[in-house]
């Protein structure tokens, strides 16, 4: 979500890659160097002349008040202030909100066996160990102690079914109401859906975004696919081992979660529309 933010507003900058505790040995992001940027362990964390700006929100909103080669305001103030503020959030992975009560938190559990696989692949039983005791967020450390051993992926995904069907149904509303983006003219909540859209791409539930049910949101989503910043802040940005990585995990099929998805909002637009 900064990365396209940085590239909506046509700002440079310098990017320090993090070895991500949950797919290297390396564990950086739990280094004694970037727990004094960032003492939750997380990432993203933005370095600007010294000031630390942490959380992906506060980030963007500091990103928004500088200016850069692009004249375009992520937060305009012509526009629902509450419905801004309150998507945002709901389109953001924020600690303390468990999975499945949010869109931003409902996308993450289909990806949860790509991070289980990478684990049981790349971590040894003690490197995961370490991991466990290291980790800020002593949740996350028994999270991916468990997920050495055991494969949880499909019980906690299918808790999201409700939210993100729900929520891609009340995209389409609003996008019939407002577009041809989420508030009329793009803001912050245009890059958290453009990446919570390339997640789902990701995992191999794309296919929801194109469903004769949700017009509105499929000429949306190809929207967002042709700016620029989507191409240098997302589909640009991974290397060979992530693709080969998500590639040998989720394959050429459609996701086991597909059909349930789908099914069920084919049932809430017919139970609506009746």
């Amino acid at each position: 979500m900064v990365r396209v933010a940085l590239a909506e507003k046509g700002l440079s900058y310098e990017s320090k890659l993090i070895k991500l505790c949950d797919q290297y040995p390396e564990a950086e992001n739990l280094s004694p160097e970037y727990l004094a940027i960032n003492p939750k362990g997380i990432v993203p964390s933005l370095d600007l002349d010294g000031e630390i700006v942490l959380e992906s929100t506060n980030i963007i909103k500091r990103i928004n008040s500088l200016s850069g080669d692009i004249n375009i305001d992520l937060w305009p103030d012509d526009v629902d202030q509450e419905k801004l503020n309150a998507w945002v959030e709901e389109t953001t992975l924020t600690d303390g909100v468990p999975f499945g009560k949010s869109l931003g938190t409902a996308i993450p559990p289909f990806s949860l066996i790509l991070i289980n696989k990478m684990i049981q692949k790349y971590l040894s039983v003690f490197q995961t160990i370490k991991v466990f005791w290291n980790h800020p967020f002593r949740e996350r450390g028994r999270f991916f102690l468990v997920m050495k051993f055991f494969n949880i992926q499909k019980p906690v995904a299918a808790q999201s079914y409700k939210v993100l069907a729900k929520s891609l149904m009340e995209i389409e509303t609003n996008l019939a109401e407002s577009g041809p983006f989420f508030l009329g003219k793009f803001s912050h909540i245009d890059i958290n859906l453009m990446c919570c859209f390339h997640r789902l791409t990701d995992v191999k539930l794309d296919k929801l975004l194109d469903l004769e049910e949700l017009p509105n949101l499929s000429k949306y989503w190809k929207l967002l696919k042709g700016r620029d910043s989507y191409k240098i802040g997302i589909l640009n940005f991974l290397g060979d081992k992530e693709y080969g990585d998500i590639n040998s995990v989720f394959g050429k099929e459609d996701s086991m979660h597909l059909k349930p998805l789908i099914k069920m909002i084919k049932d809430e637009e017919a139970r609506t529309t009746s």
